[in-house]
């Protein structure tokens, strides 16, 4: 077993489409780095016993945090729309975070996709590929200056979508990054021993993909404003609350736009 894993989440799409929309414009991979002996024993059973003093739990068809579905209120997460419980659920889970900041590190990659397809019109970049070709190159650094190593978890995107990340991970450390300035297939392998990234559903309920996906938006909207970029839309009053509350947890070379 490794002493780190990373957790990865995605805010954005890897389409080229309507990318002058501010809403298209930019594709953000956070990684959430987490020692893996204290995730397993206190974190993940945390984020479970959260979910059951807030929300309807079944064991056997338990809860999703869904950042999206929270915000919109919906399903199992209807019952925030009592006031009172919803600042307790937030008091909660910002108390939640505040617990992870001995033992974590976060990494955020932002591409702007509108300016990356006008620099390279012909050889255009799969932004998803790209983006984690350097999100693994700046955890690698981290790893390495601490002679520690970790495997890799994605979230399932598609059957289509999660082959091409597979692969695009093996190549990684088999032929290595197509800039070179991102490293060599060795520095990756030394990082990431496990030949194979792990992609996981929704469904599966793994606490550190849904603490990804709790971070993800905010951290590509922190990493675009700390850039002067334009916004596609100003962070709301609780998205700003967990930025600030993760401050200590985002690595010095954590947040990271690329064109």
């Amino acid at each position: 077993m490794f002493e780190y894993r990373l957790y990865i989440d995605e805010s954005g799409d890897h389409s080229y489409k309507h990318v002058s929309e501010p809403d298209k414009r930019y594709l953000g991979l956070t990684g959430v780095l987490i020692k893996k002996s204290v995730y397993d024993t206190v974190f993940q059973l945390q984020l479970e016993q959260l979910k059951r003093v807030f929300f309807r739990y079944d064991i056997d068809d338990p809860p999703i945090l869904v950042r999206r579905r929270i915000i919109e209120r919906k399903s199992e997460f209807g019952v925030l729309q009592d006031q009172d419980l919803n600042s307790k659920w937030e008091y909660g889970i910002l108390n939640y975070f505040t617990g992870l900041i001995p033992y974590s590190q976060v990494f955020t990659v932002v591409i702007d996709k509108e300016k990356h397809r006008q620099k390279y019109p012909v050889q255009t970049f799969n932004p998803y590929d790209y983006s984690l070709e350097v999100l693994l190159w700046r955890v690698r650094g981290y790893l390495n200056f601490y002679s520690e190593q970790a495997d890799v978890i994605a979230e399932s995107r598609g059957i289509p979508e999660d082959t091409q990340l597979k692969e695009a991970y093996l190549k990684l450390r088999t032929v290595g990054p197509r800039n070179k300035r991102y490293g060599t297939a060795q520095g990756y392998q030394k990082a990431f021993p496990a030949e194979h990234l792990i992609v996981k559903r929704k469904d599966e309920n793994v606490a550190g993909l849904q603490i990804a996906d709790l971070l993800a938006a905010g951290q590509k909207l922190a990493t675009i404003e700390k850039e002067g970029k334009p916004l596609p839309r100003p962070p709301g009053r609780f998205t700003k609350q967990l930025n600030s509350i993760i401050q200590p947890m985002i690595n010095e070379y954590g947040q990271y736009l690329l064109e």
